[in-house]
């Protein structure tokens, strides 16, 4: 996990490095969006000597996007009818709602949310 003030190139490179440190050997795959930060020169750069492979998902295709559908399960989880008076707190509340999954919690809501099974729905509809 990283917990970065905003997200950019620096902070995206900072992720690859950390995912190679974590996984010595092999290829790493990252599935990305079609932010910019992916696509700057400075990442291209660093991709060019680096075990990290990005794999771009279509443009506009948030419902392919894992990420979005947990980002939304958090934000009912976190968010919904919540006030935090201060961004520590705030802070607080999603870092309890991450370790709350690694210890398995929302683990039937996550199974169905985070499903790899997508409706196709031809041209003709």
């Amino acid at each position: 996990m990283r917990d970065d003030e905003s997200i950019n190139a620096e902070s995206t490179i900072a992720l690859y490095r950390q995912l190679e440190a974590k996984h010595p050997t092999g290829t790493i795959y990252v599935i990305a969006d079609n932010a910019r930060y992916y696509r700057a020169r400075i990442v291209h750069s660093y991709l060019k000597n680096s075990r990290v492979k990005q794999l771009f998902m279509p443009p506009y295709s948030p419902n392919l996007n894992l990420i979005e559908r947990l980002w939304k399960f958090m934000h009912k989880e976190v968010l919904h009818n919540q006030y935090y008076d201060t961004y520590g707190k705030f802070k607080q509340a999603v870092y309890q709602f991450f370790e709350k999954i690694n210890a398995g919690g929302y683990a039937a809501q996550l199974d169905s949310l985070l499903t790899e099974n997508f409706h196709i729905i031809g041209a003709g509809c």
